[in-house]
């Protein structure tokens, strides 16, 4: 369940503004929250497979004549991308449990107020799975 904002009555632009981009955040969480874990098992598989081509790369290099200087720099620039994979998965990851805990402070905020709809005061927020 993700919350939702409703306006009631006549209200100024600025406040319409305002709804306009809660639901837009809303909207985005909601596809980070629905699209991280597939997303970070297709990331995962490329780094898998880039890391088992990494240890044939200096082979697959000579092969085909590299220089050794040059052969060092395309196996240095490699091994940084695979990190860069690796970095970004975890990134990932991260801002889908920041944007869970985002969404938790929005329902305690809105109970808190007074704001949320009748029969969801305890509704429970789902807890960020850790991987």
């Amino acid at each position: 369940q993700y919350p939702t904002m409703e306006l009631q009555g006549i209200v100024p632009e600025v406040l319409k503004k305002i709804v306009t981009a809660y639901d837009m955040m809303i909207q985005t969480i909601r596809t980070l929250v629905e699209n991280t874990d597939s997303l970070y098992e297709k990331i995962v598989q490329c780094q898998k497979a880039a890391m088992e081509f990494h240890e044939k790369l200096h082979s697959i290099g000579a092969r085909e004549g590299l220089k050794e200087r040059k052969l060092q720099k395309s196996v240095e620039s490699f091994t940084w991308n695979i990190t860069i994979l690796k970095g970004q998965a975890d990134l990932l990851k991260y801002a889908k449990n920041e944007a869970q805990e985002n969404l938790k402070q929005i329902h305690y905020a809105a109970v808190s107020c007074g704001l949320n709809k009748p029969g969801t005061e305890n509704a429970e927020i789902s807890k960020p799975r850790r991987s």
